[in-house]
């Protein structure tokens, strides 16, 4: 978030947005769903943490420096990025990416910090004690403290999207933890495992414009228990027809809709034929733009009557530094009243020593990372039609208007 433009960030959870019923079908937040509110003070000031309350009767309050009456609201930047975790379990213990030391992110904050909101995929619990050793005796869990955490809202970030399957790396424990230390960090959690409904449309209102999220995964690593909070999840074949309801009931009253997924294959190229069925059938219910993780590498970006869908946005910070799968980036997609103006793709790459981070790579640096998003959204079926000026991939006209 732009840390100089003082402004607030609403969150307005929406728990039954299905098409005709729901708080979002109705235009009104019922006084039972949660409201969170983000103040993001200034660069000198930190934000303070959120606060759960319930949410006033009626919609959300519109808030930003823009949200007078008589006023538009402001255009807004919005930037978007990949997979994050802190570490894993190995054999002998746990293998830390010590963020609390060397800052993994400061390459990469004027990207962040640039935007008016920032978000990410966090694949990770978070705890305060986490265990010596993996309760589950695999490799594949992850898990990561409050003060690396506490490193995403330093650079920027402002929304984590906890819908992945890695929520329940640390089982009930880590699944009730991880909210509240993103919450005491200064970061909205939104896709975050609850009771039923499990897959919802969550508000944020960003200096005076509605935008809908609806976070939610297509992976798991392990069936959903009874005993066990639901994660905001859908089998891939019923992708499409759980998000589509939502996206239109959202569509009646926000700006804007974003639909965060994580699906696919991992280490694929290019996106399988499900999904593309599913972020279009996405477009067509009214979203505008759909922003995809899991697969650990960078994927094409498609344009599709006029929405955008980034299948992949790849690794953030990762302990994968392997060629491909270091390469990453940042989204970001400029809105107004005439819906997403522009967007734009800047390169970074994922770096080991002398910890592991993730720098910005403009010029040559970012070459092959350019050209690899470049090649894949311009290849059939996506057929979409990047510029590369040397520095970052453009697009103009990114969305539709409202």
């Amino acid at each position: 978030m732009r840390a100089a433009i003082p402004s607030l960030l609403t969150l307005a959870v929406c728990a039954a947005c299905a098409a005709g019923s729901g708080p979002a079908a109705s235009g009104a937040i019922d006084p039972g769903h949660l409201g969170v509110e983000l103040d993001a003070g200034s660069a000198t000031a930190p934000a303070p943490a959120l606060a759960l309350a319930p949410a006033p009767a009626g919609d959300a309050p519109p808030v930003g420096p823009a949200a007078t009456a008589g006023s538009a609201p402001s255009p807004i930047t919005l930037a978007f990025a990949g997979d994050v975790m802190f570490g894993r379990f190995v054999p002998d213990g746990f293998a830390p990416i010590e963020a609390e030391r060397h800052d993994p992110f400061a390459k990469v904050a004027h990207l962040l910090g640039a935007a008016d909101l920032a978000i990410v995929n966090l694949e990770t619990p978070v705890m305060a004690r986490p265990p010596a050793r993996s309760a589950w005796g695999t490799r594949m869990r992850f898990v990561a403290t409050p003060a690396r955490l506490a490193t995403l809202a330093t650079a920027g970030v402002d929304v984590v999207s906890l819908a992945n399957n890695h929520h329940y790396d640390m089982r009930a424990g880590g699944v009730a933890e991880t909210p509240g230390h993103c919450a005491a960090t200064g970061l909205t959690a939104i896709g975050a495992a609850r009771d039923a409904p499990a897959v919802r449309v969550e508000t944020l209102t960003v200096r005076g414009r509605r935008l809908a999220a609806i976070a939610i995964t297509a992976v798991r690593n392990g069936p959903q228990r009874a005993s066990q909070p639901l994660l905001p999840h859908a089998e891939p074949r019923d992708l499409a027809a759980t998000v589509a309801p939502l996206v239109t009931a959202a569509r009646a009253d926000h700006d804007l809709v974003m639909v965060l997924v994580h699906w696919g294959v991992e280490y694929a190229d290019a996106p399988s034929r499900w999904q593309r069925d599913a972020a279009h059938a996405a477009v067509d219910a009214g979203a505008d733009l759909v922003i995809g993780h899991h697969p650990h590498v960078l994927q094409g970006i498609e344009r599709y009557r006029g929405a955008l869908i980034a299948y992949s946005l790849g690794n953030f910070l990762f302990d994968n530094t392997r060629p491909i799968e270091r390469q990453t980036g940042v989204l970001t997609v400029d809105v107004d009243a005439r819906g997403c103006t522009a967007a734009r793709f800047d390169p970074a790459l994922l770096h080991k020593l002398p910890e592991h981070h993730v720098a910005a790579a403009p010029g040559r640096r970012g070459r092959a990372v350019r050209e690899r998003v470049r090649q894949l959204s311009a290849a059939r079926p996506l057929a979409t039609t990047w510029r590369d000026d040397g520095e970052a991939l453009h697009l103009e006209r990114a969305c539709r208007a409202p």
